[in-house]
């Protein structure tokens, strides 16, 4: 029975290890309750995401919130407005890249501010480990915030990836950043749809990043 129990444990082990090298997910700053060695404990009543590089929803269908997982750790990593954030992620499968934002949300992802975004070359020719520098606005305010990426892949499933993480960042005391909200496409039928774009000479969606509507983030000084 033991011998069994050790065979069932150890299955799980590695099942576990393979869910997480598939497709890719945000490592830095950790996601919420991602698995890695260092990352904070999940909040009380949640628990470590093992699938924390699957995709939240397709073209077809939502299966997860924006974010993943809705509840904040407590724990937060510091950053500096104006600092360049080296963000890492755990990659599985590239799916050719494709195209990435990053945004910044003062409250729990209510209402998001895109700090970067990469067409066409995000995570192309990307294996095991990737990286992106993202700067934090050098006006940010200070304040508990949520930093979100979003992935769109290039060739497969017509899918979207998300992660966040929570980070706290030291700033003025109070103030507004501006810029425009992100692009939510590939979940859901309501959503804008992307198609597969493998090859230069093929529709990519770009244009629809062009149309992002415009908004302002305001943080009340204290």
């Amino acid at each position: 029975m033991m011998f069994k129990t050790t065979i069932l444990a150890a299955a799980m082990v590695a099942f576990s290890a393979l869910t997480v090298q598939a497709h890719v997910g945000l490592s830095f700053p950790c996601a919420r309750y991602h698995p890695a060695a260092g990352c904070p404990a999940p909040p009380s009543g949640q628990s470590i995401d093992y699938d924390i590089n699957a995709p939240i929803g397709t073209s077809d269908s939502i299966n997860r919130p924006i974010c993943k997982h809705t509840v904040p750790y407590s724990k937060r990593t510091v950053f500096k407005a104006g600092q360049t954030i080296s963000t890492k992620y755990s990659v599985g499968a590239a799916h050719g890249g494709g195209h990435c934002q990053w945004a910044l949300s003062y409250d729990n992802g209510k209402t998001w501010v895109v700090l970067k975004t990469m067409i066409r070359s995000c995570l192309k020719n990307a294996s095991g480990s990737y990286s992106v520098p993202v700067q934090i606005p050098a006006d940010a305010p200070s304040g508990k915030a949520t930093f979100m990426w979003l992935w769109n892949n290039a060739v497969g499933n017509r899918e979207l990836y998300s992660n966040c993480a929570d980070i706290e960042i030291k700033g003025k005391n109070g103030g507004s950043i501006k810029g425009v909200a992100p692009l939510i496409a590939n979940y859901g039928k309501g959503s804008p749809r992307i198609g597969e774009f493998p090859n230069a000479n093929q529709p990519d969606g770009s244009e629809l990043f062009a149309k992002r509507k415009s908004v302002t983030i305001t943080v009340k000084a204290k």
